[in-house]
């Protein structure tokens, strides 16, 4: 019986051990920018550009999710109005060539001075 006892207990012990290290971060990149109050008509000749190389950072594997946001929950915002664009990329330097490509960034539309990439250390993935 004491036998059985300390067999659970190094097992118990043993299986502690595994699992006390925490998961090692997953590096992620998000890229942000802040639209105009015009955008939903300032970006109209520009958003095939802008949609298809969202797709093509999609389908080479490196973005991972776009999207705008909403404006900011208040009585007097218009949410559907877009506020800002954001993106989350699995590689810091896709997220700067978007940057560099994007229709948005290179007509104007988004001024450079919002634009944000940030490091995320993404601990629990899907």
């Amino acid at each position: 019986m004491i036998r059985s006892l300390t067999r659970v207990s190094a097992a118990a012990r043993a299986g502690r051990r595994a699992f006390s290290a925490p998961p090692a971060p997953v590096p992620h990149y998000i890229l942000t920018y802040q639209y105009p109050p015009t955008i939903l008509t300032d970006r109209v000749p520009h958003r095939p550009g802008h949609v298809s190389l969202a797709k093509q950072h999609k389908t080479s594997g490196t973005l991972l999710y776009a999207g705008g946001l909403s404006s900011p929950l208040s009585p007097n915002s218009d949410r559907s109005v877009p506020s800002s664009g954001v993106f989350l990329f699995n590689c810091e330097k896709a997220a700067e060539a978007f940057i560099k490509e994007d229709p948005y960034v290179k007509e104007g539309i988004v001024d450079k001075e919002t634009i944000t990439i940030q490091e995320w250390a993404c601990v629990v993935t899907p």
